[in-house]
């Protein structure tokens, strides 16, 4: 008897108990529901959880590993610097960078847009915390996943992937429960460092496309200079006028800038006009007819050139000796003169101007050279 009262008491309050919750939960759901025409109260959204750099400068890692040398991405973090930061695992805490930390991504496995916009191409793109292929990647992006690009190292992108993960150490940072403006500001500042980064290669891109433009236009407007020197060199070399296309030309270099790349066409086409003036001019000076020259006197003929040597004739005798026979001229012996011939008495023709031909010698003893006379005739009587 005791026994089936208990049991019933037992189930009267657990069949009471399933009551009250009900009540309750219906309850909690008429709270949670608003009244029909009520506005529903607006949740305020929380920015994201800020910290401090605490220590002088740290780099951040690419895992929250406690290796004696743990991979590390490029950026560095300074003391004071203002970051976002995430969850904390093993005594590490995540930062979030704005844009990302800086790795590289292989241009085999990424394609640029026009303007240079880059995103993954494949599935499964290793993202690596330096331009090495041969080590493990931090993550493996998924297709089409844009990568804020730096700059291009090679075979290399050097950019940001948003969402990336990067860690230091707990002891390094310093949690900020009420950040104020200030650190607010700096935060920005950091977000915007980095988008300044992209945003000068876009620019630069930019940049490049409109200096190519620009020379294009340059190298179009020497090309329609070049077609009309065609023109005229097409015409006879008589007819060619240079002066028009060098005027146009000159016109068209005072429009370039120093570092157009229509310069160098510009200096090119000046030089095969010039070229082509010179050959035009040669043309003409050859074609035509010049006047006769006048007819140029022979010069008269030297009667005395059939004679090997000219002078007067001298003697000088010699002690211990036979005397010798020489040419005297303007003061000066020009050689001694023998007959061995016999035919001319020389004797006969001292101190008379005489002209001689013969061989000539040259004795090892004498100074002056021997004139052997084959032909001797007076010039000049004997002087008084």
């Amino acid at each position: 008897m005791g026994t089936g009262a208990a049991a019933l008491r037992r189930c009267g309050s657990l069949l009471i108990g399933v009551l009250l919750g009900s009540l309750g939960a219906a309850a909690g759901a008429a709270a949670q529901e608003p009244a029909a025409g009520a506005v529903p109260p607006v949740e305020a959204k929380a920015g994201p959880q800020l910290a401090r750099v605490v220590a002088d400068r740290t780099s951040l890692r690419c895992w929250p590993s406690t290796a004696a040398v743990p991979p590390v991405f490029e950026d560095v973090l300074t003391k004071d610097q203002v970051v976002a930061v995430g969850r904390s695992e093993n005594g590490f805490r995540e930062i979030q960078a704005p844009l990302g930390p800086v790795g590289y991504v292989s241009r085999k496995f990424a394609e640029a847009d026009a303007d240079g916009k880059v995103k993954t191409k494949g599935a499964k793109v290793a993202f690596r915390y330096r331009p090495r292929s041969s080590e493990a990647p931090v993550l493996l992006l998924d297709e089409g996943t844009e990568v804020h690009v730096i700059a291009e190292q090679e075979d290399w992108y050097r950019g940001r992937v948003a969402g990336v993960e990067a860690w230091v150490a707990e002891s390094e940072v310093q949690l900020l429960d009420a950040p104020d403006a200030a650190a607010l500001a700096a935060h920005e500042a950091w977000r915007q460092q980095q988008a300044a980064e992209v945003s000068a290669r876009f620019e630069q891109i930019a940049a490049q496309k409109q200096l190519a433009a620009q020379n294009a236009a340059d190298l179009a407007q020497v090309q329609v200079v070049e077609q009309a020197f065609a023109q005229e060199l097409a015409k006879p070399v008589a007819e060619q006028r240079f002066e028009p296309i060098e005027q146009a030309l000159d016109q068209v270099a005072a429009q370039l800038a120093a570092a157009s790349a229509a310069q160098a066409s510009v200096q090119a086409l000046k030089k095969r006009i010039e070229t082509q003036r010179w050959i035009a001019e040669a043309t003409a000076v050859v074609e035509s007819k010049p006047a006769p020259l006048p007819a140029i006197p022979a010069p008269p003929k030297d009667e005395l050139a059939r004679f090997q040597s000219i002078g007067w004739l001298r003697y000088e005798r010699r002690l211990g000796g036979p005397g010798i026979y020489y040419l005297e001229k303007g003061g000066r012996r020009q050689c001694m003169v023998s007959c061995n011939t016999g035919r001319y008495d020389l004797s006969l023709f001292v101190d008379r101007e005489i002209g001689i031909s013969g061989p000539r010698r040259h004795p090892a003893t004498e100074t002056l050279s021997v004139l052997d006379a084959e032909r001797l005739e007076v010039l000049g009587s004997p002087r008084p």
